[in-house]
Parts: C-alpha cells; sequence; structure tokens
C-alpha cells in the first residue's frame, strides 16, 4: 500500500509528468501547473539578474521523468492544518525516490485542490516557516507556491519566483546552491547550517563548506 492511499492524498492524484495530462480532466490544476512550468519555471527571465532558467535543476529532473505530481486534501487553509499533514510529503518523497540517484535529482510538486488561491498564504507561507527545518533535517528542501507569494528571487528580491496559478508544496532534494537560501540570519540559522553539512557538506565547494565551519563555530557549535 502506498502512502498516496490515505489522506491527505487524494487516491489516484499521483502521476509522474509525462503522464500528468491523462488526469487533467480530473485534476484540471495540474494542466495549469504544467502551463506554469514550461512559461515560466523553465524559461530565462531577466529579472533574474543571472542566466538561465529560473528553475534549471527541474529541466534535468523531467528529462529523466524524475518529476511527480499529487493532489493533497485539506480541510481547513490554517497553519495548523499544515502542521498536521505536510510532513507527508517528506515521507513521500522517500517512499517515491528510494535509490540514493533518484532521490537526489527527483521532483514532488504537491497541487492543493481544495485552497482558494487567493487564500493560501497562511496555510503555504506559514507551514512553510514552520515545516522547512523538519525537512531540512531529513536531506529535503520544501518549497512554497501560491498566486500572491511575494518571496523573491536570491539576486532580485523585487522579482517574485515563487508565485504559481494554484497553491503547493514542492519537495526536493537538498544540493550545494542551497546554502544561498539557508545561510541567512534568523533564528534557524545554526539548525539548518549544521543540517546542510550532514547533508550535502561531502558535495559542496570546499569554500562554502569552509564559510559554514566558521559561522558555526563563531555560534558556539
Amino acid at each position: 500500500m502506498s502512502l498516496t492511499d490515505n489522506f491527505p492524498f487524494l487516491p489516484g492524484s499521483l502521476t509522474d509528468i509525462a503522464n500528468a495530462y491523462k488526469l487533467f480532466e480530473r485534476f484540471p490544476q495540474y494542466q495549469s501547473v504544467l502551463g506554469w512550468v514550461g512559461d515560466f519555471v523553465l524559461t530565462p527571465d531577466s529579472r533574474l539578474r543571472r542566466p538561465g532558467a529560473v528553475c534549471p535543476r527541474l529541466a534535468v529532473a523531467i528529462d529523466q521523468n524524475l518529476v511527480r505530481l499529487v493532489a493533497v486534501r485539506t480541510t481547513r487553509p490554517t497553519v495548523d492544518e499544515a502542521l498536521d499533514t505536510v510532513p507527508a510529503l517528506a515521507d513521500l518523497y522517500v517512499e517515491l525516490f528510494d535509490e540514493a540517484e533518484s532521490f537526489r535529482r527527483g521532483a514532488l510538486l504537491a497541487v492543493y485542490t481544495d485552497i482558494d488561491p487567493d487564500g493560501a498564504a497562511e496555510f503555504i507561507d506559514g507551514g512553510h516557516a514552520r515545516l522547512r527545518p523538519d525537512f531540512v533535517r531529513r536531506g529535503l528542501m520544501l518549497g512554497e507556491f501560491h498566486q500572491s507569494s511575494s518571496v523573491g528571487s536570491v539576486h532580485n528580491p523585487a522579482f517574485p519566483v515563487m508565485q504559481s496559478p494554484v497553491p503547493m508544496f514542492a519537495v526536493r532534494a537538498l544540493s550545494a546552491h542551497d546554502i544561498l537560501f539557508l545561510d541567512r540570519p534568523g533564528e534557524q540559522r545554526e539548525e539548518l547550517l549544521g543540517y546542510y553539512l550532514e547533508h550535502v557538506g561531502d558535495r559542496a565547494p570546499a569554500p562554502v563548506i569552509g564559510r559554514v565551519q566558521r559561522t558555526l563555530a563563531a555560534m558556539g557549535r
């Protein structure tokens, strides 16, 4: 039995990206997501202030058919609901990508069909703020997306790169470049940097590892 047979997942909604079109009638949000991926996520944009697509990593995962979509139920769009249900996404990712290579290259897009796109901020942003350390502890990154997101790109904070047509979380493995997102001032900084060293320290550039180690030492770790 798969995790997707149980709440909070909608049975029959799990698909790889190559076959997602077969579920458009039942889950029209999938069509919206794939249109957004093609028109925005995989496309260069001068507002990024760097070369390449908005998410260069996703193109590789799509080419290898390592992107999965799943529809997720919600009973109420609150932070408490997110704390109760979103951790299941980490469990599902581990179940789907149970080999080292696919774990590192895969992506899971969890689409929330019950949430009004105009009222998703509390659930998506609030849940992300509380749950990201739990995902990073497991070697995963949790991305938060909804149509009114104000989260900007690393090189241009005024460019909101997390706006999507439907409320969604994205899960993928930690990678070396995630230091850009984790090494920021805040009460979770020490915790996140420790997990970064644990999961990607052997793949990150030596200068980055040295910087992280010095930061942690200055914080008394």
